[in-house]
């Protein structure tokens, strides 16, 4: 998985880093402590929402740079990445639900971008 050119200018992101790894095992356990159950089911889904989110935005608390994947099913799904400039990726750090409100709110104040892939 990659973070693309197109969500980097999308988002004004100034870094060469593309790469997007994940351990799924690791992943599994951080959301079960986290207590994120409800989104477990989407672990294989992941490469389908890091290639075409509804939503995209980068997450003002990070220092670092920190992306977020949001793709609207059953459920809206947050994946959040983080970069490792150690290794010279990024790496999904998180995934899970959030409700319509907070989806709403996070594109009102311009949080989270909504994405085309086609555009």
């Amino acid at each position: 998985m990659k973070l693309t050119n197109k969500i980097k200018e999308l988002l004004c992101l100034k870094t060469d880093i593309e790469d997007i790894l994940f351990s799924k095992k690791a992943l599994k356990k951080h959301m079960l402590k986290r207590n994120h159950h409800d989104a477990l089911k989407y672990l294989d889904n992941l490469d389908e929402i890091i290639e075409s989110p509804d939503y995209v935005g980068v997450n003002p608390r990070e220092q670092a740079i920190s992306v977020e994947y949001v793709k609207c099913y059953e459920n809206n799904v947050l994946v959040a990445i983080k970069i490792n400039i150690d290794n010279n990726n990024f790496y999904v750090a998180s995934v899970y639900t959030i409700d319509e409100y907070k989806l709403n709110k996070h594109i009102r104040i311009k949080r989270l971008k909504k994405f085309d892939k086609n555009e």
